[in-house]
C-alpha cells in the first residue's frame, strides 16, 4: 500500500481512507475503512470522467448491477455513491496477491491449487453473467487469490466509460493479451469474450507468460485476431476447459455453467491449512498486514490508524491445545450457506491435515458400553484392533478402482489393469487400458465384471485436440484376452464411465466437446448396441443410476448451465424408449446440494443405488423413489447434514448412509430400505477427510476414508478393526474410494498396490 497522493480525499462517504492499493484508466482503489472498523477496498472515479453526465449515469447503473451479483468469488460491492462530487463505489476487501504476482513469486500454479483457481473464477462469472454484467478485463491482474480462494475483482464498471473520452471511436477496453478475437477487433464486449478471456487467463496460470501474447499494440492485436493461444502447454486435467474457452467462434465457447461441467469436480488434498504453496500463503499473510497495521507502508506512517478491528483474545490455558484449523467441510458449508447462490460450483478447498491414524480414541476400545442406545450418534464406534494384511502386491502406479468376483479381484489404475486371485498371485496384467477417474463424476466405473467379463472403458489418443475416441473392451476374466471391442464412431468424448445390469445390458455413459451426455446400452451377448440416447445440452454432473434389479435405469442430469434445475427420469432397462416419468430431482437445485455433490464418491452400481426395490437418491438428505413413479416413498429426516454415502445390504433389506459432521467425524446409520425407520447409529471417533466410501459384505459395513478403513458390524454398528495406510488421492480429477469386499475379504488400493484384509480383521 502507498500513500495518499495530495489530490486523493481523505474519506469518502462513512470511510476513512488509509492508502492507494493501485490505479488504472478508470481511477485510483485506496484502502478505507468505517468507522466500525469494517475494511474496504474505495474505488475514486477519476476527475475527468466525473464532469461526465453519462458516464454517471452508467457508473450508477452499473453500480446497481453489480450488486446483485454473488460474492463468494467476487469481491461484492458493500457501498457507492455515484453522485458525490468523486464519485466511488466500495467492495469488500480482498486481502491477497494477484494471479499476475502469484506466478512472478513462485512459478505457475499446479494440482489442486490451478483446479480450485478455474472452479472459483468459472462460478464467478457464472453470478457476474447472471447479473446482466460481463467483466471486459479478466486477466491475471484482476484475479486476487486469497487464503479462502480465488476472488475476480473489478468486474462490471468498466462498462461505464462507453461514450466518454475514455472510449472514443476505436477504443477497445481490455488487455490485448487476454482479449478474444472479436473484442480485439472493436466488437462489443459480450460474455463470450469473458469464456475467452478464462481460457488465456488459466493458460498463463498453468504454464506462465507467454511471448505470443506479449504487448498492446497493432501488431499484439494481430495476432489475437490471426491466431488462437495453444492449449497443449496446460494440464491434462484443464485442457478440455481451456481448449473449450478458446473456441475462435463466440457460439461455440462454453457458458461458466458449462465450463464448470468440462471440470473435473474432484478436489485433491492440499497442505493442511491452506490451498496454495508456502511461499504464496506467506506472501498473503503479508498482504493482511494493512488490516492491522494501516499505518506501515514502504513510504512510510499514513496518519494515524483507527482502532483495531478486535481486542486481543484473551491468553489460553497451558494445557489447551490449539484449536483445529478450519475443515474443508466448515469451508465448503460456509462458502454455500453465505455466499453461493447465484450457483453451484463444486468447489472445495482441503484445509484440513491428514486423516488420524486409526479409528481408536473417544471412550477407548472395544465399541460401545452395554447401555449405549443403539440408535444415538453419539455412541462412539471405537476400537483398537488393528488388521494386518494377508498379503499386499505392487502395481507401480496408484489405484482408483477395485472389482472382483468369486476368487479373482480386478485392480484399475489410471493407465493398467491386474488381475489377482484370492492368495496375491498375478492372473494377469499389466494390461494397458487408459481409464478416466472423472467418470465417478456421473457414477460411472472405469469397468464392470459380468458374464466372465471384465468390461472396461478406454480411451484412445486422449488428447486429440478433437478430444478422445472411446472404446468399451470386452476382456477375458481369466485371462485378460480382450474378446471384442465397440469404439465410438466420432470423436470428441471428454469423459466416459461403465455400469452393468446383472444378467443384462452392459451401459456406457459420458459426455461429448459438443455439450452432449450419451447412453449406450450394449448387449454382450450380440456385441452390439441396442439402443442409445443424447441428452443436450448437459452441463455439470450426470448420473446413471442401474439398480440390482427391476426394469428401469434412472437418469439424473441437469438442465440448465448453472446446474440449477436436475430432474430425474425412468427408462425402459431394455429398450430404452421414451422416459416413463420425468420430474424435478428430489432436494435438488440448491446450492449446498450442488456443492456437497461434488464431494461424493458416485457409485451407481446396484448396492450403491437402489435397496428394497427402490432408489437411493442423494441430495441434501437421502431419498427412497419409488420406480414406477418417481414419487419419494420416504427420506433421511434425523440428520441436518448433507448424506456423503450411501450403501444396501446384500440381501437389500437394510440401507446405510453417512454423514460428516462439523468436526469433520464421520456419522452412520443403518435403516429399514422399505420404511426408512433407523435401526442403530453411531460416530467414528476421529476426523477423516473425504471422499466417504462405504461398501457392505460378508456382515461387516466397510467405511472407507483416504488412507483409512474401518470395519463395523452390519447388524448392531459395533466396530471390529480398522486399518491405516498410505493412499493420498490427490490425482488432478476423480474423486474415488478403490475397496471391493467379498468373499470373506476386503480388498483396497493404496499408493503402493492391493492391500488384501480379512473380514474377521485377522
Amino acid at each position: 500500500m502507498r500513500p495518499l497522493d495530495h489530490s486523493d480525499p481523505r474519506r469518502a462517504g462513512p470511510y476513512q481512507l488509509l492508502g492507494r492499493l493501485g490505479a488504472g484508466d478508470l481511477g485510483v482503489v485506496c484502502l478505507g475503512r468505517s468507522y466500525g472498523g469494517r475494511t474496504v477496498a474505495v474505488r475514486l472515479v477519476r476527475a475527468e470522467l466525473a464532469q461526465d453526465a453519462g458516464f454517471r449515469a452508467r457508473f450508477a447503473a452499473e453500480v446497481a448491477a453489480a450488486r446483485t451479483a454473488p460474492g463468494a468469488f467476487t469481491a461484492p460491492v458493500v457501498d457507492a455513491d455515484p453522485g458525490a462530487v468523486t464519485p466511488w463505489v466500495a467492495t469488500v476487501f480482498v486481502p491477497g496477491i494477484s494471479l499476475s504476482e502469484a506466478v512472478r513469486l513462485d512459478g505457475p500454479l499446479s494440482g489442486a491449487a490451478l483446479l480450485a483457481l478455474a472452479a472459483g473464477l468459472a462460478e464467478a462469472l457464472a453470478g457476474i453473467h447472471a447479473a446482466g454484467l460481463t467483466h471486459r478485463d479478466l486477466k491475471p491482474g484482476n484475479v486476487l487469490l486469497a487464503l479462502d480462494g480465488p476472488h475476480l475483482i473489478d468486474f462490471g464498471i468498466a462498462r461505464a466509460a462507453d461514450g466518454t473520452g475514455l472510449a472514443g471511436p476505436g477504443a477497445v477496453f481490455g488487455t490485448t493479451a487476454y482479449m478474444s478475437p472479436e473484442q480485439t477487433a472493436g466488437q462489443p464486449p459480450t460474455p463470450a469474450c469473458d469464456m475467452y478471456a478464462l481460457g488465456t487467463t488459466l493458460a498463463f496460470a498453468a504454464s506462465g507468460p507467454s511471448e505470443s501474447g506479449a504487448g498492446s499494440g497493432p501488431e499484439a492485436r494481430r495476432r489475437v485476431i490471426g491466431g488462437a493461444p495453444d492449449p497443449s502447454t496446460v494440464p491434462d486435467g484443464l485442457r478440455p476447459l481451456v481448449a473449450a474457452c478458446l473456441a475462435k467462434s463466440p457460439a461455440d465457447r462454453p457458458t461458466p455453467g458449462e465450463a464448470i461441467g468440462l471440470l473435473p469436480h474432484r478436489m485433491p488434498p492440499a497442505a493442511a491449512g491452506a490451498w496454495l504453496s508456502a511461499p504464496l500463503v506467506t506472501a498473503i499473510e503479508r498482504a493482511t498486514d494493512v488490516m492491522v497495521r494501516p499505518g506501515a507502508s514502504p513510504a512510510g506512517a499514513i496518519g494515524t490508524p483507527p482502532p483495531p478491528l478486535l481486542p486481543p483474545a484473551p491468553p489460553a490455558p497451558p494445557d489447551s491445545a490449539p484449536a483445529p484449523g478450519p475443515s474443508r467441510r466448515r469451508l465448503v458449508l460456509g462458502l454455500a450457506a453465505g455466499a453461493l447462490a447465484g450457483g453451484g460450483t463444486a468447489l472445495a478447498l482441503r484445509l484440513r491435515g491428514r486423516p488420524s491414524q486409526g479409528a481408536s480414541g473417544g471412550s477407548g476400545g472395544g465399541g460401545p458400553s452395554p447401555a449405549a442406545d443403539l440408535k444415538d450418534p453419539a455412541r462412539v464406534l471405537a476400537t483398537e484392533t488393528t488388521a494386518k494384511p494377508l498379503w499386499t502386491a505392487g502395481t507401480g502406479e496408484r489405484l482408483i478402482h477395485m472389482a472382483g468376483v468369486g476368487e479373482t479381484v480386478i485392480a484399475v489404475g489410471t493407465g493398467n489393469l491386474w488381475a489377482f486371485d484370492r492368495g496375491g498371485r498375478t492372473r494377469w496384467g499389466p494390461l494397458r487400458n487408459s481409464a478416466d477417474p472423472a467418470a465417478a463424476d456421473m457414477g460411472g466405473n472405469p469397468v464392470v465384471l459380468a458374464g466372465g467379463l471384465v468390461f472396461a472403458v478406454d480411451h484412445t489418443d486422449r488428447f486429440k485436440p478433437t478430444g478422445r475416441t472411446l472404446v468399451l473392451r470386452a476382456v477375458d476374466l481369466a485371462t485378460g484376452t480382450e474378446k471384442w471391442a465397440l469404439d465410438r464412431p466420432d470423436d470428441g468424448v471428454v469423459i466416459a464411465g461403465v455400469h452393468a445390469k446383472p444378467g443384462g445390458l452392459v451401459y456406457v455413459t459420458g459426455a461429448s466437446y459438443a455439450r452432449t451426455a450419451f447412453v449406450w446400452a450394449v448387449d454382450p451377448a450380440t456385441r452390439k448396441i441396442r439402443w442409445t440416447k443424447e441428452f443436450t445440452p448437459v452441463a455439470g454432473q450426470f448420473v446413471l443410476m442401474v439398480p440390482s434389479s427391476g426394469e428401469h435405469v434412472l437418469w439424473n442430469s441437469s438442465t440448465r448451465a448453472d446446474r440449477s434445475a436436475p430432474e430425474m427420469s425412468a427408462l425402459d432397462a431394455e429398450s430404452g424408449g421414451p422416459a416413463l416419468w420425468r420430474q424435478p430431482a428430489p432436494g435438488g437445485g440448491s446450492t449446498l446440494t450442488m456443492v456437497i455433490d461434488s464431494l461424493r464418491v458416485r457409485w451407481s452400481d446396484g448396492p450403491h443405488c437402489s435397496a428394497g426395490g427402490l432408489f437411493l437418491h442423494l441430495a441434501e438428505s437421502l431419498y427412497a423413489v419409488d420406480p414406477a413413479n418417481g414419487l419419494v416413498v420416504w427420506r433421511t429426516e434425523d440428520s441436518s447434514l448433507p448424506v456423503m454415502a450411501v450403501t444396501a445390504s446384500p440381501e437389500g433389506d437394510t440401507v446405510y448412509y453417512a454423514v460428516v459432521d462439523e468436526r469433520s467425524r464421520v456419522v452412520v446409520r443403518a435403516c429399514d430400505a422399505r420404511t426408512g425407520a433407523v435401526r442403530w447409529a453411531g460416530t467414528l471417533p476421529g476426523t477423516v477427510e473425504e471422499p466417504v466410501g462405504l461398501q457392505c459384505a460378508d456382515g461387516n459395513l466397510y467405511v472407507w476414508s483416504t488412507g483409512l478403513v474401518v470395519a463395523l458390524d452390519a447388524d448392531r454398528g459395533t466396530a471390529r478393526w480398522n486399518h491405516a495406510f498410505a493412499a493420498s488421492n490427490d490425482a488432478m480429477w476423480g474423486t474415488y474410494a478403490p475397496m471391493w469386499a467379498g468373499g470373506g475379504r476386503l480388498y483396497a488400493g493404496s499408493d503402493q498396490g492391493v492391500i488384501a484384509l480379512d473380514a474377521d480383521g485377522g
